[in-house]
């Protein structure tokens, strides 16, 4: 776990000399520790200090005294604050309220933030280029909803307007030139396909940064663009086949990996802080040669931190769900339930903000960079990606898109359209996640390759190239018994195809697993 991160990170040259010992918060001098079991390093910290500086998060089956979901404007946090205006959160599934019911959602968000304590607004974007850079890889604007009256006192104000739109610069980013400090004019733009939010004092209202041209400044707008055109192709080709629907969208579940080193070890290396990764100096006695770190134990100091970033989430409506270790020492993950892409993105990017702070608070520097240090595993942002329709149907799922669309060749013609697509835009698919730090991950001590491919396995692609040679045969993943050998223990089914975690874009089931993206990376 944690234990072998500082060896990582001070057994290389220091970068700048001390007049003493690296040390890490309750344990021995890393000098006494190279021969030893690195696991033991900061577990064997006694527990009531850990448990005194640390305490663990409480835990009640009460929802409403955890506040999970309280800090997300929608279902019964919104309908408390828009029954005043005879309106439910139910206006929020048309997103054409933009347009009639502004300053109705406006008036309840100031109702919710004075009484909750919150009396400032920004509108949240994601400049283009801030992956891996700035903290949270958002922008943000904050301002007070009151002004002062002539009597002195606070004058509370939040219209529609201001909720729909901000102005701001859109030239001081890594936008490629997009903006120049003569033409700067940048404009944040609400985008009703993500929930509003609160964090401490400040409600957080989902925005597009789209410049005065019309360009979009931003890493959401391409998206939300991307997934209109996807939507009304994919909509027409389901037409043509027979099926109807109210459009098509993207679903996605995002796997963030991640280190945690201890913020002592991690102030003694410039390079860690200023780079992202370590560049001078012998490697780690040990790292990852035993195959003993992946879903073994979490280490107690850092799930102590790990609880809390999940709380924080929970609040936030954020079903962060999934916490384990992963196969390099100090490597964690944490993997919500899926969702819609755009409300996904948006979410993991307040989950990579909360990671940060939180591990502050417990003497640890969480790293999203994807290959901060060499010789072991770097960080990916696994992205589990489907096409679903507005009804709720998978269309990488084979049964449910034969059986809702009554028509067999829907599936194998959708994938054919995703294979041609790869092949055809690979190069497009390879642009999206290179980086300094994922181009060292990639092809190095993990999966997947550098060259980007898909893998369908063994029984989908007998029946694509089956189905191009004219047979009438319908797709039926059909599962398998696996017999355990012990009387004791119930024999269990498996999918079709066994897990390839190999390939950058395999199809497992009912979704494509594309394993290229970067950990430090949007979406």
């Amino acid at each position: 776990g944690l234990a072998f991160l500082p060896c990582l990170v001070t057994h290389r040259i220091p970068i700048r000399q001390s007049t003493r010992s690296p040390t890490v918060s309750s344990g021995p001098p890393l000098s006494s520790v190279q021969s030893e079991d690195p696991s033991l390093l900061l577990s064997r910290a006694p527990l009531p200090l850990l448990s005194t500086r640390f305490p663990r998060m409480q835990v009640s089956e009460n929802e409403e005294q955890l506040g999970y979901g309280s800090k997300r404007f929608i279902g019964a946090v919104a309908d408390k604050y828009l029954a005043k205006y005879g309106e439910s959160s139910k206006l929020f599934e048309d997103p054409s309220w933009t347009k009639t019911k502004a300053d109705i959602v406006a008036s309840a968000l100031l109702d919710w933030g004075r009484s909750s304590g919150a009396t400032v607004y920004t509108h949240w974007f994601q400049p283009l280029g801030a992956n891996g850079l700035r903290h949270g890889g958002t922008g943000q604007v904050h301002n007070h909803m009151f002004t002062f009256g002539k009597d002195g006192k606070p004058k509370w104000e939040f219209s529609g307007a201001e909720l729909l739109k901000g102005e701001t610069d859109g030239s001081s980013y890594p936008n490629g030139g997009l903006r120049a400090c003569h033409t700067a004019g940048g404009y944040t733009i609400l985008d009703p396909n993500s929930a509003i939010f609160m964090m401490d004092d400040t409600i957080f209202i989902p925005a597009c940064l789209i410049s005065w041209n019309g360009h979009a400044l931003d890493e959401k707008t391409p998206l939300l663009r991307a997934e209109e055109a996807l939507s009304t192709e994919c909509s027409r080709l389901l037409k043509i086949m027979g099926h109807t629907t109210a459009g098509v969208q993207q679903n996605i579940g995002l796997e963030q990996e991640f280190f945690l080193v201890p913020r002592e070890a991690y102030a003694t290396r410039a390079d860690l802080q200023l780079a992202g990764r370590t560049l001078l100096g012998c490697g780690a006695a040990r790292g990852q040669e035993m195959c003993d770190h992946y879903m073994g134990p979490l280490n107690q100091h850092a799930l102590a931190a790990i609880r809390e970033m999940q709380s924080e989430a929970f609040k936030l409506g954020i079903p962060l769900r999934t916490r384990h270790r992963e196969v390099a020492p100090g490597q964690y993950e944490m993997a919500p339930y899926f969702g819609h892409a755009p409300e996904q993105i948006d979410q993991n990017l307040v989950v990579m903000q909360i990671c940060e702070e939180v591990a502050g608070r417990y003497g640890l520097t969480c790293l999203f960079q994807e290959k901060p240090f060499a010789g072991i595993n770097g960080s990916g942002k696994h992205n589990n990606w489907s096409l679903g329709t507005k009804e709720g149907v998978n269309l990488l799922n084979a049964d449910q898109v034969t059986k809702v669309t009554g028509n067999k060749d829907v599936f194998p013609v959708l994938m054919a359209a995703i294979v041609a697509a790869v092949d055809k835009h690979g190069d497009l698919m390879r642009c999206s996640v290179a980086s300094p730090g994922n181009d060292f991950r990639l092809g190095a001590m993990e999966a997947p390759p550098a060259i980007i491919s898909t893998y369908l396995g063994t029984a989908v692609t007998e029946f694509l190239d089956a189905y191009r040679k004219g047979s009438d045969a319908t797709y039926t993943p059909a599962a398998r018994t696996v017999k355990t050998g012990c009387r004791s223990v119930a024999d269990f089914t498996v999918p079709t195809e066994d897990r390839n975690r190999t390939s950058p874009f395999p199809y497992g089931g009912d979704r494509l697993e594309f394993r290229a993206g970067g950990g430090a990376q949007n979406g």
